[in-house]
């Protein structure tokens, strides 16, 4: 049986703030979230919808030193401003003190407060009005040994810019509480195209929350999420289409092996007209892996002319392997173009396996290609080439260390 420890979050989070000279309006966000995450509990299964099949109550927090700085690396391309918190001063602190905690808000949940309680840095990139730029940011975050890391990340796009950024998290083996969040504030006109690759060691909990706000008319989000490893990754995945015109493609891609837990819940939020989104999820699951999709589309009584599709797709390819798939539609207005949604689960097609091996083909290779070629599809949205080929090398690796 095992016993948690009380823990002082108001009197950890200060440590943390003064250990890192928290600047007034931090101080501030830090002591509010601290508050929170002592009032409130952890995310009930029974009650919120985003946690409707994961148990968040045996969380023991005593078991998650708060002191541990995490190695960040960052490239940069001209033109866009790359900033962590640290070094952040005159636009780049008054960006960041806008919009840090704007999005996800520290009273999301138990795990956003905690989040915001422990803050030790945050990314801030920046792109101005106007700019296309010619390769992607890219941030690598690395963790090493127990903790709760608390990584975030603000992006932040001027009018009719455009930019790509790849995100990519990693750990070691040891027991792990990681709380990544990520807003997202474009411009009008602009285009974010934001990739997240989970990297995560095998004693590594990973609960992710992603907001795109799109305020501004015309903005544009797609984002991916490919998740590599990690004994439990988890994401809420929010885009709110508030302006007219705005749009986002929500795209997750996981390959589950051992007993890895993949657990996605997103929320397509059409609120201003003309909106539109589109979203792709799926995972291949092995051995005693689980994937876990649901997925809520709204509709608003303003989103009139809104064109929303969302799909979730599961290949089976154990018997001890599960997925749960739960696509939800709320539409309040007649006047839409289309809300759709679909979800399947199963083994690999036996009639094209036939197929390939009447052609002289054997099983399993067979097999392996016709798995490739489901998990393909979804990172073949990605347009740009490099990047493209970049993200599938790094699930061909995943596919074929694991075969």
């Amino acid at each position: 049986m095992t016993t948690s420890v009380a823990v002082d979050i108001r009197g950890r989070s200060r440590e943390v703030g003064a250990g890192l000279g928290d600047r007034p309006w931090l101080t501030a966000l830090r002591e509010r979230a601290a508050e929170l995450a002592e009032q409130l509990a952890w995310p009930d299964s029974y009650q919120s919808r985003p946690w409707k099949y994961y148990d968040a109550t045996t969380t023991d927090l005593g078991r998650y030193p708060v002191d541990r700085d995490e190695a960040i690396a960052t490239t940069v391309p001209d033109g866009v401003t790359v900033t962590t918190l640290g070094f952040a001063e005159g636009r780049t602190e008054e960006l960041l003190a806008a919009q840090l905690g704007r999005a996800v808000e520290p009273g999301t949940d138990r795990f956003t407060a905690l989040h915001y309680a422990f803050l030790r840095d945050a990314v801030l990139v920046d792109v101005p009005a106007n700019l296309e730029a010619a390769q992607p940011v890219r941030i690598t975050r690395t963790f090493e040994g127990a903790q709760l890391a608390a990584p975030h990340t603000v992006i932040v796009t001027g009018a009719n810019s455009r930019v790509t950024v790849i995100e990519e998290y990693s750990s070691d083996g040891a027991d792990i509480l990681a709380v990544p969040v990520a807003e997202i504030v474009p411009g009008p006109g602009s285009e974010v195209r934001y990739y997240v690759v989970h990297s995560w060691g095998p004693g590594t909990r990973a609960f992710a929350y992603q907001q795109v706000r799109a305020k501004e008319r015309d903005a544009a989000l797609q984002n991916l999420q490919l998740v590599l490893s990690g004994k439990v990754v988890k994401g809420q995945m929010v885009s709110a289409l508030e302006a007219r015109g705005t749009g986002s493609e929500l795209l997750g891609l996981a390959y589950g092996r051992g007993e890895e837990y993949v657990d996605f819940y997103t929320l397509q939020d059409h609120i201003g007209p003309d909106t539109r989104s589109d979203l792709l999820y799926k995972a291949a699951l092995r051995d005693s892996a689980r994937s876990v999709y649901y997925g809520l589309t709204r509709v608003g009584l303003g989103a009139t002319n809104a064109d929303a599709n969302q799909e979730n797709r599961n290949l089976i390819l154990s018997t001890t392997a599960r997925a749960d798939s739960d696509p939800v539609l709320e539409i309040l207005t007649s006047n839409v173009i289309r809300a759709s949604h679909g979800a399947t689960a199963g083994p690999v097609d036996e009639e094209q396996l036939f197929y390939l091996q009447a052609r002289g083909i054997p099983r399993p290779k067979a097999e392996a290609m016709l798995v490739w070629a489901f998990l393909e599809e979804v990172v073949a949205r990605v347009p740009d080439e490099a990047v493209r080929e970049e993200l599938l090398a790094k699930l061909a690796e995943k596919v074929e260390r694991t075969a």
